[in-house]
């Protein structure tokens, strides 16, 4: 996140297009925000009430350890797992500090 900024993590997209299997995992500065298995999910959201409150200077950050590509339906096995991550929600300034 940018300095001076702070982002309110509302809502979290994960994408397994192919039925890869192996694990993703979301990380912020605090650790882990999901562990998941890839051959449990194609597509999964995930909407928080309460968001998830990400620092300036700090990131998200997601980590995939592929154990076997997946093959789509009607269609050539690919050579490589592909996953996505779509995050969603509120980038806004700091509250100035109080004296």
């Amino acid at each position: 996140m940018p300095a001076g900024k702070t982002f309110a993590l509302t809502d979290i997209v994960v994408q397994n297009p192919q039925g890869d299997a192996g694990t993703l995992t979301v990380s912020s500065q605090d650790g882990q925000l999901l562990n998941l298995a890839l051959e449990n999910f194609r597509d999964s959201d995930y909407h928080f009430v309460t968001p998830i409150q990400v620092p300036a200077k700090s990131k998200v950050t997601i980590s995939v350890s592929c154990r076997e590509v997946g093959k789509p339906v009607k269609a050539p096995r690919p050579t490589q797992c592909v996953e996505s991550l779509f995050l969603g929600g509120l980038l806004s300034a700091d509250a100035p500090a109080r004296n």
